[in-house]
């Protein structure tokens, strides 16, 4: 794995092009609705960041989601006020109806995609770095016809969903499909030590060809309150504050957190729980908030509100006592670096990047099921014991810190020099 370090000199040098893949969603999609989550935040910010340090950036994207809904009959492109070119490709009604149906279109899709991106500039394309499985196959031909390195972050890998949720529904020819992508990308990114681990179980990738790219948060939107902090007042003498923030799918648990406050309350009975959940459904198995909160009999203080935006997002973080993060499987989690920004505990599921992101006893609290009794008794463990919480409240405001997108576009160039060296090498 190479190091986040970038000289001087490689900052300073002529200005290079790089083109950000992502086809299934869109990058400035709000995050919580539909397919949209923490990738959509990642390639944003990511490549907001990467424009900010001098990089000629475009995002390839499409209109599957109706963020780019503005009534253009074909495919447009415009720049943005940071000086990112969007380009928007549009789909076919099958598409839309059915997003598998995106993967019939691919070869067409990067056809479109290079003519848009000539037609924004005759500036040659440095590095093209694909978004999720999908985007990377559509990536395999759009590099060779654009004569750049690829560079692929998974994002989630097929494999390992299935693995902590047999459940969960998966394109069958999604882990072929990353198969074919991990061998032709010049270079991977993996969010955490847990998914360079994976890559090398999985698809037996070679150190050199995996860099580390830890994502960041924007620490001007995420921080803890101004001035007093009202959470310092002793849960009893006021409500025990509970936030779920994410898409609505069973694979994010939103189901784990409504239960876990039925059983907190029998816990609790003498305190007040409130529980918001934010987000939208997703995908095709159902979600159904109200009647999960009626069955586990918490109705009267569950409130289920729209997706946020980040300024919201925070102000939601910042009067929760705790954020839940019950996923079968999370490759980073977004949401809970978010929420530790704003000196938010965090009570999660001790898998993937999870367990890296949050110190056990110290940001918050890694549980090792998803039982809803044992999270209701770490929730009450948490909101019983004042100094406690002050302690993981201190202790996560600190831990997310070091978190930056500056720092994550410094590691993201160091993984385009690293594909540079392997296709310098590869044998001709």
């Amino acid at each position: 794995m190479t190091d986040d370090s970038v000289t001087a000199e490689q900052l300073t040098r002529p200005q290079r092009r790089i083109v950000m893949l992502s086809l299934h969603t869109s990058p400035l999609a709000q995050a919580g609705r539909g397919d949209a989550g923490g990738l959509n935040v990642y390639v944003n910010a990511l490549s907001r960041a990467l424009a900010a340090q001098g990089y000629a950036v475009d995002i390839v994207t499409t209109d599957l989601d109706g963020t780019y809904d503005d009534g253009t009959a074909g495919d447009s492109w415009r720049t943005l006020d940071d000086g990112r070119r969007v380009h928007v490709l549009r789909v076919c009604t099958k598409c839309r109806e059915d997003k598998s149906q995106l993967l019939q279109c691919l070869d067409e899709l990067g056809h479109r995609a290079q003519q848009s991106l000539l037609q924004a500039s005759p500036q040659p394309v440095d590095v093209l770095h694909s978004h999720y499985w999908i985007s990377g196959l559509a990536g395999l031909t759009l590099a060779e016809q654009l004569g750049c390195e690829l560079v692929h972050t998974m994002h989630t890998i097929g494999a390992v969903k299935l693995e902590r949720d047999p459940d969960a529904q998966e394109d069958p020819r999604r882990h072929q499909a990353e198969e074919r992508i991990v061998a032709a990308a010049a270079q991977l990114t993996a969010n955490t030590y847990d998914e360079v681990a994976d890559l090398q179980r999985i698809f037996a990738v070679p150190a050199e060809r995996i860099t580390l790219v830890s994502p960041g948060t924007d620490l001007s939107v995420f921080h803890p309150p101004s001035g007093a902090d009202p959470r310092l007042q002793p849960v009893g003498q006021r409500p025990l504050r509970l936030t779920f923030a994410g898409r609505l799918q069973p694979h994010k648990g939103p189901q784990v957190a409504v239960a876990a406050v039925g059983r907190l309350r029998e816990l609790l009975p003498q305190i007040t729980v409130q529980l918001t959940v934010a987000g939208r459904q997703s995908g095709a198995d159902e979600v159904d908030i109200a009647d999960l909160a009626h069955q586990a009999g918490v109705s009267d203080v569950v409130v289920l509100t729209e997706p946020l935006p980040h300024p919201e997002l925070a102000d939601l973080f910042r009067a929760s006592d705790a954020v839940l993060v019950p996923s079968y499987s999370e490759s980073f989690g977004l949401v809970a670096l978010e929420a530790m920004a704003c000196g938010t505990p965090v009570l999660a599921h001790r898998v993937g990047g999870l367990i890296e992101l949050i110190q056990h006893g110290g940001s918050g609290k890694l549980i090792d099921s998803l039982d809803p009794q044992q999270w209701a008794r770490q929730i009450s463990s948490l909101a019983t014991d004042h100094n406690q919480w002050r302690r993981c409240s201190e202790a996560a405001a600190a831990l997310a810190e070091q978190y930056s997108w500056e720092s994550t576009a410094r590691q993201t160039l160091s993984a385009y020099r690293a594909a540079s060296v392997q296709v310098a090498g590869t044998p001709g």
